[in-house]
């Protein structure tokens, strides 16, 4: 079993206080079917704040807490035991560090302050397994203003979002470097946003970008490096989706063990069954392998190692694993764990989603790991 530091486990003690005081309680009255909005997380958002939980691998002097990979994915993993997790604040997009003058005043310090909240816009109808290539929509510059042409597809949060950070090409080679960043604001007339429902009870967005007009100062960083930093972003999220993970699989791993002690069937215990036995041990074994593997790379990375395949090692088996823990834990609870009265419900489907997002299990299985390892 993997063992965490002295400071890591303050943290996780830290998060796991705010969610019992902030977060529990939400996750009742989702479970009772009461729409949650941002507004609700404030609180919870504001107390993690407080007591120092701010822009968690933000450098000291944008007044961050600058913490290592292995020290946020272990708060990641807290965190997400509950089905309404923490919205920790101060996460600023690698790339807008550097901005300087008038993008400074506009982008980083509103972000810094939690003024300002932006969605991310990459994947379009054409394909998001291979997100570089599959870009169409284009950013052309007309002496006055960049004018922005395309569409996006399952972009999350932009109901709550001020703004989205859409990729757009501003060359003409048709690959990853001459993609740009541009920054537009939900008001922006040529932005049109259609929502689209998905499991879960998740809701994303279609944006179409029809002749979007912006200035230069929203094209944040160098023009055509929009798609090195995002695969900056994309590799730690891949990261964070895999401590996500092993933390609702260990909730559903609790869920299961305890329901099986006190559920009674043919006259025993169900964790006297032998398949329910094995069920579990199962669910245990592969929680810790997963767990061992995700902190062992993030110590890696945290050396400064190259680990973008390791980052598809973790998202792929991560996510297959929580979802086959999530099911164990269904069949154990029976007709109970099948109700969204029950977490298990609002887990299945999310997670369902988890093996497509941030790239499906076949791409970084087949095209990833496979080129690398026949390279």
């Amino acid at each position: 079993m993997y063992e965490f530091n002295e400071q890591t486990r303050a943290l996780i003690e830290l998060v796991r206080k705010i969610v019992s005081d902030h977060q529990t309680p939400l996750e009742a009255r989702m479970l009772r079917g009461e729409k949650l909005t941002w507004a609700h997380y404030d609180p919870g958002r504001e107390a993690a704040r407080k007591a120092g939980l701010w822009g968690l691998r933000l450098p000291p002097e944008f007044g961050g807490m600058h913490l290592s990979l292995v020290d946020r994915l272990a708060m990641i993993e807290e965190n997400s035991k509950c089905l309404a997790p923490i919205r920790f604040g101060g996460e600023v997009p690698h790339d807008m560090f550097h901005l300087q003058g008038e993008q400074k005043a506009r982008y980083l310090d509103p972000f810094l302050q939690d003024a300002k909240r932006y969605s991310w816009a990459l994947t379009e109808p054409g394909g998001g397994a291979d997100p570089a290539r599959a870009v169409s929509t284009c950013a052309k510059w007309d002496g006055e203003s960049w004018i922005i042409t395309g569409s996006k597809c399952w972009i999350s949060f932009f109901d709550e979002a001020d703004g989205v950070l859409v990729f757009a090409r501003t060359g003409k080679r048709n690959d990853a470097d001459d993609i740009s960043m541009f920054a537009v604001e939900r008001g922006n007339p040529g932005l049109i946003a259609r929502s689209v429902p998905m499991l879960g009870g998740f809701t994303t967005h279609q944006l179409t970008f029809d002749n979007c007009r912006v200035d230069d100062v929203a094209c944040i960083g160098a023009e055509g490096a929009g798609f090195k930093h995002a695969q900056k972003q994309l590799s730690k999220a891949r990261f964070g989706v895999g401590a996500k993970a092993l933390g609702i699989a260990q909730r559903c791993y609790d869920m299961m063990v305890e329901h099986a002690k006190q559920r009674v069937v043919f006259e025993s215990a169900l964790s006297d069954k032998q398949a329910i036995q094995s069920m579990i041990v199962d669910s245990w074994i592969e929680i810790q392998q997963q767990r061992l593997m995700v902190y062992a790379c993030a110590e890696k990375d945290d050396r400064g190692k190259d680990t973008r395949v390791e980052a598809s090692v973790i998202k792929m088996t991560c996510t297959e694993m929580v979802c086959r823990v999530i099911d164990r834990a269904i069949q154990i609870h029976g007709a109970a764990g099948c109700t969204y009265e029950s977490p298990l419900a609002h887990w299945h489907d999310r997670q369902r989603m988890s093996r497509i997002c941030e790239g499906p299990t076949e791409v970084h299985k087949y095209r990833m790991l496979a080129r690398r390892l026949l390279a």
